[in-house]
């Protein structure tokens, strides 16, 4: 079950977040999660929202 503290990436392999590592950092509740992308930590845009069936757990390669 993805949750807060889960390591995801994007669920849809034809996404460019396929292969990016995030952390969920929020539930808003409703199935949907704020999730702070690796990639952005250096960057102003920290998080970005979710829907839970959009998300995988993170495998690395």
């Amino acid at each position: 079950m993805i949750q807060v503290g889960s390591i995801v990436a994007y669920a849809d392999p034809y996404y460019t977040l396929y292969n990016a590592r995030g952390e969920v950092v929020e539930d808003l509740g409703e199935g949907e999660v704020l999730v702070a992308w690796d990639h952005w930590k250096d960057e102003g845009k920290k998080t970005s929202r979710y829907f839970l069936n959009e998300l995988r757990f993170w495998e690395p390669k």
